[in-house]
C-alpha cells in the first residue's frame, strides 16, 4: 500500500483529480480519499456532509494518540462506499487541525490502504510532511504558459520530495505532452480532459453508473489510476514509458518558450478551479 501525494503549483483542479482517482482506483485495492489541503476543504460542502466527522474531529482524537487506524473513524464516504476524510470549509481551521495532526499524517502509509492526498496548492517555503514522505507525487498543472512557469520554478527550488513527481496536465492548452515533458524534465503520466459535469456527479454517483463511466473524465481518471495503483514493490510506475531527458535548466527552457512568439498561442480552453 502506498501514499500519493496531489498538488498543484496553480490552481487547476488537484480536489477534482483526487476525487476522480479515488472514484476509479482498482476496486481490488482499499483506498482513502484525505482532504490535507491547508486552505480548507470543498467535498463535505459539494457532497452536502455534515462538518464533522471529518479532519477537524481527528484533530481533536489525535490529542490522545496518534495511531493512524483513527482516521477511520473520522471518514465519510463516497456513493461508492471510498472512505473520505474531509477538510473543513475553513482554512484556518485546516491549519490548525493539520497543525495539530503533525504525529498522525506522517504514519497514513502504515494503513491497509492506498491513501490518496490532496495537498492543494503548493506554495510558501514551509515544508509538506505528507509531500515530502509520498511513495508517488502527482503535480497538476494546465498546460499554459504561467502555469508551467510557476511549476518550473516551484521544481527548481528542489521541493526534497523522495521521488521524482510526475505531472498530469489538467484541460487543453498550446503545448504537447511531450514538449512539456521535454521543458521540465518530469514524466507527464495523462492528461485530464476538464469535465465539469462528471466533476459533479462524482461525489454522488458511483464511477462505474451508466452515465458516468463513458465520460471523458473518468475513462481518463481509470486509466491513470491503474498506473498509479500498480505495485511499486513489482514495477516502477509506468514501467515502459520512455523518461524524458532531464532538463538542464526548467527556467532557462520556460523562458525560451516565453521569448518564443508560437509559444504565446491561446489555443485551447483554461479549465477554472471549481473544487480546489
Amino acid at each position: 500500500m502506498s501514499v500519493v501525494a496531489l498538488g498543484a503549483v496553480r490552481s487547476c483542479g488537484v480536489t477534482t483529480l483526487t476525487l476522480a482517482l479515488a472514484a476509479t482506483w482498482p476496486s481490488s485495492r482499499r483506498v482513502l480519499l484525505a482532504e490535507l489541503d491547508p486552505a480548507g476543504g470543498t467535498l463535505a460542502a459539494t457532497s452536502g456532509w455534515p462538518p464533522e466527522p471529518g479532519l477537524v474531529s481527528l484533530a481533536a482524537a489525535a490529542r490522545r494518540g496518534s495511531d493512524p487506524e483513527l482516521v477511520w473513524e473520522h471518514c465519510q464516504e463516497l456513493a461508492d462506499g471510498t472512505a473520505v476524510l474531509a477538510g473543513p470549509g475553513s482554512a484556518d481551521q485546516a491549519r490548525s487541525a493539520l497543525g495539530m495532526l503533525t504525529g498522525l499524517l506522517p504514519r497514513l502509509g502504515e494503513l491497509a490502504a492506498d491513501v490518496l492526498v490532496d495537498c492543494g496548492r503548493l506554495a510558501g517555503a514551509s515544508p509538506n510532511p505528507v509531500l515530502s514522505g509520498a511513495d508517488q507525487v502527482v503535480l497538476a498543472a494546465r498546460p499554459r504558459l504561467a502555469d508551467l512557469h510557476a511549476l518550473a520554478s516551484f521544481l527548481e527550488t528542489d521541493p526534497g520530495l523522495r521521488q521524482d513527481p510526475c505531472l498530469v496536465l489538467v484541460g487543453d492548452g498550446p503545448y504537447r505532452d511531450q514538449e512539456v515533458a521535454e521543458a521540465l524534465g518530469v514524466e507527464v503520466a495523462a492528461r485530464l480532459p476538464w469535465d465539469p459535469d462528471a466533476v459533479a456527479s462524482l461525489v454522488s454517483v458511483r464511477a462505474s453508473a451508466r452515465e458516468l463511466r463513458v465520460a471523458s473524465l473518468v475513462r481518463a481518471a481509470r486509466t491513470l489510476a491503474e498506473h498509479l495503483s500498480v505495485d511499486q514493490s513489482k514495477t516502477d510506475m509506468l514501467e515502459g514509458a520512455e523518461t524524458p531527458p532531464a532538463a538542464p535548466s526548467r527556467l532557462r527552457v520556460m523562458r525560451a518558450w516565453r521569448a518564443d512568439p508560437a509559444a504565446r498561442s491561446t489555443n485551447g480552453s483554461a479549465p477554472e478551479e471549481v473544487s480546489r
